[in-house]
């Protein structure tokens, strides 16, 4: 008897002594607020703005084809004191979306050998005039379909941003319920340790006095070491779920250790035909291939009118001013006028480009049913996974209630002597398996969630919209 009294002392020096942290007090981070830190704080939200801003840009660039410009042109020549010739020759030329450009200036020229068709009045020949494409790219043209296609690029830059940001909150989301799965993991493992370690040291101390068998004391003491290890496992995933959290919260004055994840406000799940109505107009992949066929049939455009033969009219109206104090006069039979025209005889080289173009947007529209199939598709099975984990959920919850009362009943049948350590034990860890259990599935089933959302595309739109209000 004495060396079974011994050998409970000794395993009771093994109990491990369970602290509570002191100090700064701990903080509740909903994952609602949580998502808001990261979109406003977060490198690659910041990147996402940056790409927005891009966007704006290369329209302002595109416009920038469509500005006044100013020209001055000056040329001289001397030789063995002769001025041969003194040219210069400033204008302002204003370019329009129909590519007709409008011009006006003033030219003067002096010279001994000044070429005869540079020769002009004394006191200068002003002019203003039109450049006209009456065949190619009048209406169609390099500038105009720039800056047409300079819109859709922003479109598209913002689109990219919107596909940045959707793929951030997907990550975001799964590190939280993450580290929401962990830190529940953990408190029930702490909660538990404790609550069977008080067990054991009651256990002991009976078997001490004769009332309980010594056996009984190093089945409780394994459930102890047990739960002791369990305890350490569900820290160092909550370490490594901290870590993990750390890439997204970017603020010096937050200590994660203080803080504590909540399961936040009840989802409202909308039905499966709105999340397909939404994606199939706003989902990001769509938009892009949306957008890229767009810009396909501006490139078809420009191709078809390359076809065109080039025929450009310029036209100027000429007027001199003998007295510098008198304002120009302008008449019509003082004008310089210039046809172009020119157009390849085969144009096999334009026909080539327009079928590239073709094939193309050919390509695009496959590409567009294939993505439109997968998105769908991904989806419905985002859908059914969340469905799926509601009614788990609930069953669980009810398997849960199912092994507190058997664990009750066992607890009473224990305290009247029908029952065994062991039996209880068991009982115990059915009934915390099911919690455990319950944990994995909630933290799933939010995870689900946001994998919906980001299959949608309606993810970063949320949290966009919280932040605009």
């Amino acid at each position: 008897m004495k060396n079974i009294f011994k050998h409970i002392f000794l395993l009771s020096l093994l109990t491990p002594t369970v602290v509570q942290s002191q100090g700064q007090p701990f903080i509740d981070l909903p994952p609602e607020q949580f998502y808001n830190m990261v979109y406003q704080m977060h490198p690659v939200a910041r990147q996402a703005s940056l790409l927005t801003l891009q966007g704006s840009l290369t329209v302002q660039e595109a416009k920038g084809s469509f500005d006044p410009k100013i020209t001055s042109n000056y040329s001289r020549k001397e030789f063995e004191g002769k001025n041969y010739y003194d040219i210069w020759d400033t204008y302002v030329q204003v370019p329009t979306l129909l590519n007709i450009d409008l011009k006006a200036g003033y030219e003067r020229n002096q010279g001994l050998f000044l070429d005869p068709e540079r020769t002009v009045p004394e006191n200068g020949l002003y002019y203003t005039g039109v450049s006209v494409p009456l065949g190619q790219g009048l209406v169609n043209n390099q500038r105009n379909i720039a800056l047409k296609k300079s819109r859709f690029l922003e479109k598209d830059f913002q689109n990219e941003a919107s596909t940045v940001l959707n793929n951030l909150l997907l990550d975001a989301n799964h590190a939280y319920w993450w580290w929401y799965e962990n830190y529940q993991k953990s408190q029930l493992a702490r909660n538990n340790l404790e609550l069977i370690t008080e067990r054991f040291q009651g256990i002991r101390e009976a078997a001490l006095r004769g009332e309980n068998a010594a056996i009984d004391t190093v089945e409780m003491l394994i459930q102890v070491q047990q739960w002791t290890n369990n305890l350490e496992t569900a820290e160092l995933n909550l370490r490594n779920s901290l870590l993990l959290l750390q890439n997204f919260i970017w603020s010096d004055s937050i200590e994660l250790n203080f803080l504590t994840p909540t399961y936040g406000l009840k989802q409202n799940e909308s039905d499966l035909d709105s999340y397909l109505d939404w994606a199939i107009v706003n989902h990001p992949d769509l938009r892009k291939l949306s957008i890229k066929s767009s810009i396909l049939e501006l490139d078809r455009k420009m191709s078809s009118e390359q076809l065109k033969p080039v025929v450009n009219l310029n036209y100027n109206l000429l007027s001199s001013s003998q007295n510098q104090d008198s304002e120009p006069s302008f008449y019509t039979n003082d004008y310089k006028l210039g046809v172009r025209f020119a157009f390849p005889l085969l144009i096999r080289k334009e026909r080539a480009k327009l079928k590239i173009v073709e094939l193309k947007q050919q390509e695009n529209d496959l590409e567009t049913s294939r993505k439109y199939r997968e998105i769908i598709n991904k989806i419905r099975q985002s859908y059914n996974e969340v469905f799926t984990l509601k009614e788990m959920i609930d069953q669980q919850e009810q398997i849960l209630e199912n092994y507190e009362r058997m664990l009750l009943a066992e607890e009473i049948r224990f305290d009247n002597g029908e029952s065994s350590v062991f039996l209880l034990n068991s009982r115990e860890n059915k009934k915390l398996a099911g919690e455990i259990k319950l944990i994995e599935l909630k933290s799933k089933y939010r995870r689900s969630i946001g994998k919906l959302k980001w299959s949608t595309g309606i993810l970063q739109e949320e949290i966009k919209a919280q932040n605009s209000l």
